[in-house]
């Protein structure tokens, strides 16, 4: 097989290294810009991401452009999939490289085949290649590229071979961050209740973002003072540094929980879930009681009619100022003017019959 041109090699390198800057978020995004990215590389066009299921006979499928296949056309690719030369090979062979059909049997046999004319013939294309990203069970998954005229040549099928563990790392990468989303978003549909909280941090353990009584909780932690503007207790960064590096060498560890005494009658159970590609982390704050289980609020350990003075929009804003936010980056974070926020705090303080944003913070931690 002809070995790729160096400028080629090159060039193809650098492209693949844009996906992330291109679509820096997960999901299907970065799946078409990958996508996009390789018919830069190897001109084809269409290209696909196909999860082949063998046992129960269907392929899901995400292509590119988007809206060339049709029902019609995927029922047909899941009827006469068993039989597709490149889905037999790596059935075969399951740990095999790049392969295009013209290696599984002559063109001009694949042509006179039901699959061409059933499905390919109808689509305009000609040929293919299957750039595998590998078997999980009884799935095979692998980038497909479809050329409407002539074959991919021998300089093609080997630059797609030495691009092949990037481009796995890529879509691996995205699975992963479409992942974490998923399981954040979920995190952030857990009750605002008052047994339940999420805290999201960046990579320098700073807060992001957080729903329920997550921050709340973690300022009363640090009330004694923690330094940077931030609502970490030092104790507890020191645990969620070595968290995350113990997660690092092994990703696959339990996810067991710090039990933190947080005053009397109040006790949380912090979870770390890291993001995708040291993104940061969260944290899943879930209120226990004094002798460890799981149990409702207790009202007895709840500040006093604070709750019920303030506004959600008020008591969000007194969350963020809990942890170390500004007032231009509370304003940011929740899509208003900095005046605004200003206003509402005055209103906080004339309500909670406090002079200050630390007063306000105190007084709603019943301090």
């Amino acid at each position: 097989m002809r070995a790729p041109r160096h400028c080629d090699i090159v060039r193809a390198f650098r492209l693949l290294g844009t996906v992330d800057e291109r679509v820096p978020g997960p999901g299907h995004g970065r799946v078409g810009e990958l996508l996009e990215t390789l018919a830069r590389i190897v001109p084809a066009e269409l290209l696909t991401l196909s999860v082949c299921d063998l046992s129960l006979g269907r392929r899901l499928v995400s292509a590119q452009p988007a809206g060339r296949l049709g029902l019609a056309d995927l029922a047909c690719f899941d009827r006469l999939m068993s039989g597709h030369p490149l889905v037999r090979y790596h059935l075969r062979h399951p740990h095999a490289r790049v392969r295009r059909i013209s290696d599984c049997l002559p063109l001009a046999q694949f042509h006179d085949s039901e699959l061409f004319e059933a499905y390919y013939r109808p689509l305009g294309i000609d040929s293919a290649v299957l750039l595998p990203i590998g078997w999980q069970g009884d799935e095979l998954r692998g980038i497909v590229l479809n050329r409407a005229h002539g074959d991919f040549t021998d300089g093609e099928a080997a630059l797609l071979e030495l691009l092949r563990h990037q481009v796995v790392a890529i879509y691996r990468q995205s699975v992963a961050m479409a992942c974490a989303a998923c399981a954040e978003n979920l995190l952030r549909r857990l009750p605002d209740g008052e047994r339940v909280g999420m805290v999201r941090l960046d990579p320098q353990l700073q807060v992001v973002d957080a729903s329920g009584e997550g921050l709340f909780w973690l300022a009363e932690l640090a009330r004694d003072g923690t330094g940077g503007g931030t609502a970490l207790s030092e104790p507890l960064r020191r645990w969620l540094r070595a968290r995350l590096q113990a997660l690092a060498t092994a990703p696959n560890a339990s996810i067991e929980p710090a039990m933190l005494k947080v005053r009397p009658g109040l006790r949380l159970a912090i979870r770390c879930l890291p993001l995708a590609c040291g993104a940061g982390c969260t944290l899943l704050l879930e209120r226990q009681r004094g002798d460890g289980l799981s149990a409702p609020p207790d009202d007895r350990s709840r500040p006093q009619g604070v709750a019920t003075r303030l506004t959600a929009r008020q008591t969000e804003i007194l969350g963020w100022i809990a942890a170390g936010k500004t007032d231009a980056c509370v304003g940011e974070l929740l899509g208003v003017s900095k005046r605004t926020v200003q206003k509402h705090l005055q209103n906080i303080y004339r309500q909670l019959g406090v002079s200050n944003r630390t007063g306000a913070v105190m007084r709603a931690l019943g301090r």
